[in-house]
C-alpha cells in the first residue's frame, strides 16, 4: 500500500515540474517567470533524489499518473496552484514512508514550494 501511495505522491511532484515549465514559458510576468524557473530547477533534483533513495530500500515507484498541465492565465492562478500543492504535499506525506530521511526530503520539497510562494509575492 505504501508503494502505491508513494507513486501517487511522486506523480504530484512530476506534475508540478511539468506545470511550472509550461507556465514559465507562457507568462509575461518577469517575477513569475523567475520564480517558476527556480522552482522547476529545484523540484527536478529533489524529486529525483527522493525517488532514488526510496528505491534503494523499497521498490521503484510504478504507475505514475501524470495530468496535463493547464495554460497560464494569471499570477493568481499560479499562487493558488502552489498553495494547493503545498497543502497536498503536507497531507499526502502522512501516507508515504515515515522514515526520518524520507520525511526530511519531503521537508526540502515543502521548503521549495514555500520559497516559490514568497517569490511569487514579489512584484
Amino acid at each position: 500500500m505504501a508503494e502505491e501511495k508513494f507513486s501517487y505522491f511522486v506523480s504530484y511532484l512530476k506534475d508540478s515540474f511539468e506545470q511550472a515549465v509550461v507556465w514559465h514559458h507562457q507568462t509575461d510576468s518577469y517575477a513569475v517567470h523567475k520564480a517558476l524557473g527556480k522552482f522547476y530547477d529545484g523540484i527536478l533534483g529533489l524529486t529525483d533524489g527522493l525517488v532514488e533513495s526510496v528505491s534503494g530500500i523499497y521498490d521503484r515507484p510504478m504507475q505514475y499518473q501524470i495530468d496535463s498541465p493547464a495554460d497560464y492565465k494569471n499570477s493568481e492562478q499560479v499562487v493558488k496552484y502552489f498553495k494547493s500543492l503545498y497543502k497536498t504535499i503536507q497531507e499526502e506525506r502522512k501516507e508515504i514512508y515515515q522514515e526520518s530521511w524520507v520525511q526530511n526530503q519531503v521537508d526540502e520539497i515543502a521548503t521549495l514550494i514555500a520559497e516559490t510562494l514568497y517569490l511569487l509575492s514579489l512584484k
